[in-house]
């Protein structure tokens, strides 16, 4: 590592910069990874990688509250990398997040030649409301290294993410839980932040919420087909609205739709406030999850682009038809309004 990250390190700074890449790659000291008593996302691949060079994934299947440091021979860019097993990825909430960072940090302690760290977000792709799985996320590594927690020198803390855009929004939802903090300065380009150890820690409260116990929030679920052509509609039309009713913004990448992602479908239309259901391009999943919300008696709220591409089982009840992501937004805001 560079002397910049040392000195760092050394005189009680820690950088958290976001950044696009692939953490099989990314050039760091070690690498933070979960076994979710299942390999999903980057720990999946990282897995992979670390067996074409001959360590066996059984290595890796680690209980909840257990860890391995592996040595990754080559098969990584970083020399190291730590897993921790936690709960099942039904269970791994915002809560379970910040104990997880935290955690790592305190078993890095044991590793003092760490100065640069690095790691994915853990849950959006399994519904998880992006902005907030990412404070949760930065907010454990902040709390444990304001409490003194981590490697001595360790100076710099890289979330990585192999999607520009959801790059861009990560950034921008780490400015709102860190902006005003106390020893808390951006750092140049908007890639993050430099953090000082403070004798005490105080957060602004976005980030100081994200992922606590006492402040579960409620959540909207959103049904929809994971297509390019929807992403906008997603982040723009739909997320800003839901937030400005004060609900985290899910929904479950159907891309990988399987017996556990399923259940955590289940789960979160369970304990949702509201079911918002894009109908577009007549997804038959997103048929299903309107059909369960039904049966479990949520309110459901419709959408589509076009009223000719509904379905017969749904065309006789009230369908939002939105002409743009504008107009979706405006749709949307009044409908939450009126739902209270």
């Amino acid at each position: 590592m560079s002397a910049a990250y040392s000195a760092a390190g050394m005189s009680g700074f820690l950088d958290v910069v976001v950044e696009v890449g692939d953490v099989t790659d990314i050039r760091a000291d070690a690498v933070l990874l979960k076994f979710a008593q299942g390999f999903h996302g980057a720990d999946g691949a990282v897995s992979r990688r670390l067996s074409a060079v001959g360590i066996s994934p059984t290595l890796l299947q680690l209980k909840p509250g257990e860890h391995r440091f592996i040595d990754t021979q080559g098969g990584l860019g970083a020399p190291l990398a730590l897993f921790l097993g936690t709960a099942r990825l039904r269970e791994f909430d915002y809560h379970r997040i910040r104990e997880f960072a935290g955690q790592a940090l305190q078993l890095l302690e044991s590793r003092p030649e760490v100065k640069h760290l690095a790691g994915p977000v853990h849950g959006p792709n399994y519904g998880l409301d992006e902005d907030e799985a990412v404070l949760a996320f930065v907010g454990g590594m902040v709390d444990a290294f304001q409490q003194g927690v981590g490697p001595r020198e360790l100076a710099r803390i890289t979330v990585v993410e192999i999607q520009p855009k959801r790059v861009a929004r990560m950034r921008r939802a780490l400015e709102g839980g860190l902006t005003g903090a106390p020893g808390v300065e951006p750092l140049p380009g908007g890639v993050g932040f430099r953090i000082q150890r403070m004798r005490r820690f105080i957060a602004p409260p976005p980030m100081a919420s994200a992922g606590a116990p006492a402040q579960e929030k409620p959540h909207a679920f959103v049904a929809m087909p994971f297509a390019p052509e929807l992403e906008d509609t997603f982040h723009y039309g739909i997320q800003g609205p839901v937030k400005a009713a004060g609900l985290l913004c899910e929904r479950v990448d159907q891309a990988v739709f399987d017996g556990p992602i399923i259940q955590r479908i289940r789960d979160r239309i369970d304990t949702a406030k509201v079911v918002i259901a894009d109908l577009s391009l007549a997804n038959p999943n997103v048929y299903l999850e309107v059909g369960y919300a039904w049966g479990r008696g949520k309110p459901t709220l419709l959408l589509v682009r076009d009223l000719r591409e509904l379905r017969f089982d749904v065309a006789s009840y009230r369908c939002l038809e939105y002409r743009s992501i504008r107009n979706l937004e405006e749709l949307l805001t009044r409908e939450l309004q009126r739902l209270g």
